[in-house]
């Protein structure tokens, strides 16, 4: 209400990081004016929309004309971080298994990487965020850990339990 008060209106993203304890209840972590990461890349695979105009109806007050479409499917989104990661990481490790013979059905969103001597190569923490849709969300899980067996550089972590109940 704060902003409100003042006159000024808000137009944008409202991102809250929740957590829930172990009671089942939600704790508020965070609240951002932006998309959240890793949030986002998983709800991108599911936006059939285009981001673009929703977001131009949005700044011109007319969100209210547009309905999303949304891909039915679950979607699953695993972080690959570099080994070390939050505190003390290599840069510089070749990343393999980026390209396949056959294309599948996960879409890969780098986000601590770069190119080096024409080879991908991690450049931060949270080096890539592996996604995958399915009819269930066992299924999304499974294409996504299936698709991250095939990556590899040294030293790379990724949690085991995304997608599991």
């Amino acid at each position: 209400t704060g902003m409100a008060q003042e006159g000024c209106g808000y137009t944008g993203f409202l991102y809250a990081g929740l957590m829930i304890n172990p009671k089942g209840e939600p704790t508020v972590l965070e609240f951002n004016c932006r998309l959240g990461d890793p949030e986002t890349q998983v709800i991108m695979m599911r936006l059939q929309s285009d981001l673009y105009s929703l977001c131009k109806a949005a700044c011109s007050k007319q969100l209210d004309t547009i309905k999303p479409q949304w891909n039915p499917q679950s979607a699953v989104g695993v972080v690959l971080v570099a080994g070390g990661y939050p505190v003390q990481y290599r840069k510089g490790e070749v990343i393999n298994g980026l390209v396949l013979k056959s294309p599948d059905a996960c879409s890969i969103f780098h986000a601590g990487t770069t190119i080096k001597n024409d080879t991908c190569v991690t450049n931060g923490g949270r080096v890539m965020c592996v996604c995958a849709c399915g009819e269930t969300l066992d299924c999304a899980r499974q294409l996504a850990y299936k698709r991250i067996k095939k990556i590899r550089w040294p030293d790379m972590f990724c949690r085991a339990d995304i997608g599991k109940n």
